[in-house]
């Protein structure tokens, strides 16, 4: 219990931005539910608060001695971190949402969007980090870079799996045959590919701009 209450100071203190950003988005989604009398985005706030989570659980990770000790916390601990980091930058693809609405301005709506993204984007590049320098600290840093690549590229998979598939992070253990066996039959398309290389590497190479702008 101390670990997490300690996980959420730490990410308050180390990332009060981020958290300001979520409510500047949550401000904005409740202005428009209150012009247009509608719920028709009310989804962001679910997919937002899934796009956080693998930043909680890298801070609780990495400030938690014992996880970062004992491998038998560490990488079951990093397996559940990674079946939900997708929903970060999944929410990119929350864009084809978009549409025009004659109670607001469609620059509203961009300006939802984008804001919801951009914070979903950032906690998963900032978790990313994170994971990163656990993992030049317990192995070296060459073995990290290579394993952020790897991870960049099961998130663009996550975002296939996610927005074309329709299965979510828990559907590993709720659905998991299911899972598997859609998961093998999209080998054989193209989709899948192009969405797995195409974000993977739009990840990675934000992860290295925001890995040098640190520096």
């Amino acid at each position: 219990m101390n670990t997490i209450r300690n996980a959420i100071t730490g990410t308050f203190k180390q990332h009060y931005a981020l958290l300001y950003l979520a409510l500047f988005c949550v401000f904005i989604l409740l202005v428009r539910v209150k012009i247009t009398q509608s719920v028709f985005y009310i989804f962001l706030l679910w997919n937002l608060f899934l796009a956080y989570i693998p930043l909680f659980l890298s801070s609780v990770m990495i400030n938690s001695p014992i996880v970062m000790e004992r491998k038998l916390f560490f990488y079951p601990m990093m397996i559940v971190w990674l079946l939900f980091l997708p929903n970060a930058p999944y929410i990119i693809t929350d864009f084809i949402h978009l549409k025009k609405d004659s109670s607001v301005p469609v620059w509203f709506d961009v300006l939802l969007l984008i804001s919801f993204t951009i914070a979903g984007i950032l906690s998963g590049l900032t978790s990313l980090k994170q994971m990163f320098n656990m993992l030049s600290l317990k192995f070296n840093p060459l073995l990290a870079w290579v394993s952020i690549g790897v991870i960049c590229l099961l998130c663009g998979f996550g975002i296939y799996v996610g927005r074309f598939l329709r299965y979510n992070s828990w559907d590993v253990l709720k659905s998991p045959l299911s899972l598997t066996a859609d998961m093998l039959a999209s080998f054989s398309q193209s989709t899948p590919l192009g969405i797995t290389l195409g974000f993977g590497c739009f990840l990675f190479l934000l992860f290295n701009m925001f890995f040098s702008a640190e520096k």
